[in-house]
C-alpha cells in the first residue's frame, strides 16, 4: 500500500507538472491550432457523461489486477472484452466486420512485436547469463561511498540495464543486488522499489532494445528515430522525476507518512 500511495505521488508530479508544461511547450512551438469554441463547465459534464464508459475501461482494467482478480495479460483481455461491449450494446458503432478487421490487424501488430522482442531476448539473455549488471552494480556497492553518491550511481545503472533489459528479469538481477547497499546506506527500500521500476520504465523506452518504442512505432506506423525524438521531452521529465524523489524523498514520502501517522 505505501508503494502505491508513493507512486500515485510520483504521478502527480509527472503528470500533473512536468509533463503538462511540457506539453503546453511542445504546443507552442509546433503552433498547434487552439480550439476556437469556448469550452463551457456544461461542455465539460456533457462531454464527460458521453465518455463515462471509456473513462471506466483503465479503472476496470487496473481495478482487477490490484484486487487480485486477474493478472496484467489476463486483464488486458478483460479490457477488449469490455471495449467490445460498449462498442456493439452501448455506443453501437461497432460492427461485425469492423470488429473483425480490428482482430485481423492487432493479429498482425502482435506478430511483428513478438517477433522483435523474440530477437531482443537473446541479447538480454546473454547480459543475463554474464551478469554484466550485477558486476556493475557489486563494484559500485563495494566503493562504499557516500549515500548521495551511491544513489546517483545506482541510478544511472538502473538507467543503463534498463535500455537493454526488461523490466521484470532487470528486476531480479538488480534487486537483490543493490537492495542490501541501499539499506544500509539509510534509504527506503520502498522508496528504492519506486526509483527501480521508473529507472526501468524510462529505459524500456530508449534504444537500442526500447521494446516500447518498438510498438509504438508498429502501431502509428512511424519509425523509431521519429518516435524517440517525440519521446525525448517526456523522458527527461521522467528522469528529472527520478533524481527529484531519489534526493528529496520527502517530495513522495510525505502523503504515505501523514496517512501512516493517522
Amino acid at each position: 500500500p505505501v508503494a502505491r500511495i508513493i507512486n500515485i505521488t510520483r504521478n502527480i508530479i509527472i503528470v500533473g507538472v512536468l509533463q503538462l508544461i511540457i506539453t503546453l511547450w511542445i504546443s507552442r512551438q509546433k503552433n498547434y491550432p487552439k480550439e476556437e469554441k469556448h469550452f463551457t463547465l456544461k461542455d465539460f459534464f456533457s462531454e464527460t457523461l458521453r465518455s463515462v464508459y471509456i473513462l471506466i475501461m483503465p479503472i476496470f482494467i487496473i481495478g482487477i489486477v490490484v484486487l487480485g482478480i486477474t493478472t496484467a495479460t489476463e486483464s488486458a483481455a478483460m479490457g477488449v472484452l469490455y471495449a467490445a461491449i460498449i462498442g456493439f450494446i452501448i455506443i453501437k458503432d461497432l460492427t461485425i466486420s469492423s470488429f473483425i478487421d480490428a482482430i485481423r490487424s492487432s493479429i498482425m501488430m502482435s506478430a511483428k512485436i513478438m517477433i522483435i522482442i523474440a530477437f531482443s531476448k537473446v541479447f538480454i539473455w546473454i547480459l543475463a547469463f554474464e551478469r554484466i549488471p550485477e558486476l556493475i552494480a557489486n563494484s559500485v556497492i563495494a566503493m562504499g561511498l557516500p549515500p548521495t553518491i551511491m544513489m546517483f550511481l545506482v541510478i544511472l545503472i538502473i538507467l543503463a540495464t534498463g535500455t537493454f533489459i526488461d523490466v521484470s528479469p532487470a528486476i531480479l538481477l538488480l534487486t537483490p543486488v543493490l537492495l542490501p547497499g541501499i539499506i544500509e546506506a539509510g534509504v527506503s527500500p520502498v522508496l528504492f522499489g519506486v526509483v527501480l521500476v521508473v529507472g526501468l520504465a524510462v529505459g524500456a523506452c530508449t534504444p537500442p532494445v526500447g521494446n516500447c518504442l518498438n510498438v509504438c512505432a508498429i502501431i502509428s506506423g512511424l519509425g523509431i528515430n521519429t518516435i524517440f525524438r517525440g519521446a525525448i521531452p517526456f523522458l527527461i521529465a521522467n528522469v528529472i522525476t527520478l533524481f527529484l524523489i531519489t534526493f528529496f524523498p520527502e517530495l513522495v514520502l510525505w502523503l504515505p507518512t501523514l496517512i501512516i501517522d493517522q
